[in-house]
């Protein structure tokens, strides 16, 4: 367990709170602070603010430090009245750690582990009320992030986002440069990338180049069909249809292009070698893509499906949930309600943590601290997101199997409708397995 108080390391409150209205940006000198364009006199609200403990638990793993560089620094001067402690699974699963009554108030991660460690241990608090009585505005959020709380509350709302995953396709120009390719442009369509591909991959002076490199795991589960992986209803895999057999189509191709090594043409490859010419990112954050393989690139919109043409892969979110047991519900959606306000988000969204509000200025503004993001297409990052799927704990599970169909089709030439029914009786035994544990 980790405990601060305000920030008192090195800093003094009011020199951190100096730099925490440099970098958000905040209301020039004389003008009323705002949280969501509401006008109030922060000094006197804090004078009547009671002290308050606040426990939160990062789903997603990571350290103090992170938190401290991604949001205490900005919480701590914030709210000086709360004391927050922050849990992390390395000390203690959130399992062990709700089992020894351990307090809890906010818990905070990616949307894919809502279901296992906050439905199935009784966690969820749906802040309706909360948000009805604050006249908080969801309309400022990206239409898909709210539709995805709707549907994990069945019309309510457990938590409130902190970012969402940028996606796009992002190109290595000295590879085109070098083999006189024409480079991607948005509205580019997945066959049209194809021919791209088998253009790029070839051998040269004893190195093998790659055309394209997809994130498949990711894929599959921001599909931009809004394709199930699990029926809601009947738990069980859902891949045996035709529209999965044409996305299953679509990815498979591209690891059959003569002369491609599945190995070898990956993301992480383009990232450090530079030897593949073009690749995805379904959940980019930080400045991470490209990596530093790659020093002359571009980027564009995740390639488009004819039929559905503007539409981009589904929303990739990172949300801060209150927890059932917090016994301070009020401060916790105070520091929810910040984490999501223009000020916060802001700096988030120029440190690479894209924002989740639906602003389209602020797209402009993406990942500004990092100098390689300077006169890039940072808008193609966040596209029209596709419908939300079904989510449901077996989400991961199920793409894993999947995915694992992609590379039997391509490596072991099985074909396509053998690996996608083995795929689903794989995926229905671990959810039996899973389900017979909890009995």
């Amino acid at each position: 367990m980790k405990l601060h108080k305000k920030y008192g390391r090195i800093f003094t409150l009011t020199a951190l709170a100096a730099v925490v209205v440099s970098a958000c940006g905040t209301s020039p000198a004389g003008t009323p602070s705002t949280v969501d364009g509401k006008p109030g006199d922060e000094a006197q609200q804090k004078k009547t603010q009671e002290p308050v403990e606040l426990h939160l638990y990062s789903l997603s793993g990571q350290n103090i430090d992170w938190f401290d560089n991604t949001y205490g620094k900005y919480l701590y001067p914030k709210f000086p009245h709360i004391t927050f402690k922050l849990h992390f699974p390395a000390e203690s699963s959130i399992t062990d750690y709700i089992g020894s009554k351990g307090p809890l108030d906010i818990a905070f991660g990616a949307y894919t582990a809502f279901h296992t460690s906050m439905l199935n241990l009784n966690l969820q608090n749906d802040i309706t009320d909360l948000i009805k009585k604050d006249k908080f505005d969801l309309n400022r959020i990206e239409p898909t992030v709210v539709e995805l709380q709707r549907q994990l509350a069945n019309g309510g709302i457990y938590g409130l986002p902190a970012f969402v995953g940028t996606s796009g396709l992002y190109y290595n120009k000295d590879l085109f440069d070098k083999f006189a390719v024409p480079y991607p442009k948005d509205g580019i369509t997945w066959d049209e990338v194809y021919d791209l591909a088998t253009r790029l991959t070839r051998s040269d002076g004893g190195v093998q180049y790659y055309g394209f490199a997809n994130d498949n795991l990711s894929y599959l589960q921001v599909n931009q069909y809004s394709l199930d992986l699990v029926d809601p209803k009947t738990f069980k895999a859902s891949f045996e249809t035709d529209p999965w057999k044409k996305i299953v189509q679509t990815m498979t191709k591209f690891m059959t292009i003569p002369n491609v090594d599945v190995a070898q043409a990956t993301v992480a490859n383009f990232n450090t070698k530079g030897t593949v010419a073009m690749a995805t990112n379904y959940t980019g954050c930080c400045g991470f893509t490209p990596g530093e393989g790659v020093k002359n690139w571009g980027v564009v919109r995740i390639p488009d499906f004819p039929d559905i043409p503007n539409v981009g892969p589904q929303v990739f979110p990172n949300y801060w949930y209150m927890s059932s047991t917090s016994k301070h519900r009020d401060a916790a959606f105070e520091v929810m309600k910040f984490i999501i306000s223009d000020e916060f988000q802001t700096s988030l969204n120029s440190r690479g943590l894209a924002t989740a509000l639906n602003d389209p200025k602020m797209y402009l503004n993406y990942g500004k601290d990092f100098p390689k993001y300077n006169g890039q297409n940072v808008t193609a990052l966040f596209p029209k997101h596709a419908k939300m799927s079904n989510i449901t704990e077996f989400q991961v599970v199920a793409a894993q199997q999947l995915n694992a169909a992609l590379t039997n089709i391509a490596t072991k030439g099985v074909d396509l409708n053998t690996a996608l029914r083995e795929a689903a009786e794989a995926t229905n035994k671990k959810i039996e397995e899973t389900k017979g544990l909890k009995k």
